[in-house]
């Protein structure tokens, strides 16, 4: 094509193609199926193709061309350029690494080993230094920006995994946690590890409609520790266990605290009732200066309405900021959401609908 794009394939039929450009895609940084963030743009349109129904093509790779000065002005290298295909849904860009070719002589990025090309393609890079599957270490020090739109995934380095789209900007953090107790479980549920991951986000579920995200949470599985756990707990050879994913949720009011009414009206209360000017609240002044015993620090309610700058503002703001140890349920709960086994990646796959 014009812009040295080049789609290759096989097909064992004669088939018809219909291709064009789409000058305002969706936007790069909705990326699912491999880590590592953020990506941007590098090709200016995106491909869109279409045939009629070719489902039986052999080896069909699309080839896109990557510019090195746009590369060098994003600061990505070539080794993390990759052609990324629509989903189904038009939600987010997927990403393969097993299914990307980079040719640095005629800067160029293919997506290879397809058998079937409807759909739409674009060039995207990763601005990281890492190539491949981009790890994320565990530790509470250790934080992940979530840039708030689009779709974006984190991987630790054991497997451990989640797909986070949020309202709006945030950083995740993600530990390990040794020992479980059984106090921490419901009748007839044993943990599989003994660890747990404690998730703690910016936001830390304090405020339930805050942050409006889905997420998914991909735990990895060990097959030998599964075998061991159906022994202890006495499961013949030919039964059977049901796996699934528990959480601890944040427990946003603990107290059940509610607001209380405001100063400013109870000082109103105490003030002379027989003399109302006094707590006028449209002459201030002649109240603070004219009576300087109401400013007396043992009588904190008559200073409140007569000088609001004293009921000063940094006392509601220091109780404000999110929590950073979160306090969460007692007891796990196992998500209603059905989990999914992902056999290829020994990992179980569950939707949720608050991370921390």
């Amino acid at each position: 094509f014009p812009d040295n794009s080049k789609i290759e394939t096989f097909s064992q039929t004669q088939r018809q193609i219909i291709v064009n450009q789409n000058p305002n895609p969706l936007s790069a940084n909705h990326i699912v199926g491999t880590t590592g963030q953020p990506f941007v743009q590098l090709s200016p349109n995106s491909m869109t193709i279409q045939t009629n129904r070719a489902t039986d093509l052999v080896g069909a790779q699309i080839e896109m061309p990557i510019d090195p000065n746009v590369l060098a002005q994003n600061g990505v290298t070539a080794d993390n350029t990759f052609v990324a295909m629509l989903s189904d849904d038009r939600q987010a860009w997927i990403v393969l690494d097993e299914m990307k070719s980079v040719n640095t002589t005629d800067s160029t990025v293919r997506m290879i080993k397809l058998n079937n090309i409807d759909g739409e393609f674009m060039a995207v890079g990763r601005q990281t230094v890492e190539t491949g599957n981009v790890l994320a270490p565990f530790g509470q020090g250790q934080t992940v920006a979530i840039s708030g739109s689009g779709i974006q995934e984190i991987e630790y380095t054991d497997g451990f995994r989640m797909s986070i789209r949020a309202s709006q900007p945030m950083s995740v953090a993600t530990d390990v946690v040794n020992g479980v107790s059984t106090s921490m479980l419901m009748n007839g549920v044993q943990p599989i590890n003994n660890y747990r991951y404690l998730v703690t986000t910016s936001l830390a579920g304090v405020v339930s409609d805050l942050n409006s995200m889905v997420a998914v949470v991909q735990v990895p599985l060990n097959a030998q520790r599964i075998m061991d756990m159906a022994v202890r707990m006495g499961v013949q050879p030919n039964g059977a266990i049901t796996l699934g994913v528990a959480q601890r949720g944040v427990i946003s009011n603990p107290g059940g605290a509610t607001a209380l009414s405001p100063p400013q009206k109870r000082a109103s209360m105490s003030s002379d009732p027989n003399n109302p000017p006094a707590a006028d609240p449209n002459n201030p002044p002649a109240a603070d200066q004219n009576n300087p015993p109401a400013a007396d620090p043992n009588n904190p309610p008559a200073v409140a309405p007569n000088n609001p700058p004293a009921a000063t503002p940094a006392s509601p703001q220091a109780a404000s900021p999110v929590a950073t140890q979160l306090l969460l349920a007692p007891t796990f709960t196992p998500l209603v959401s059905r989990p999914l086994l992902d056999t290829q990646n020994n990992r179980i796959v569950v939707p949720v609908s608050q991370i921390d």
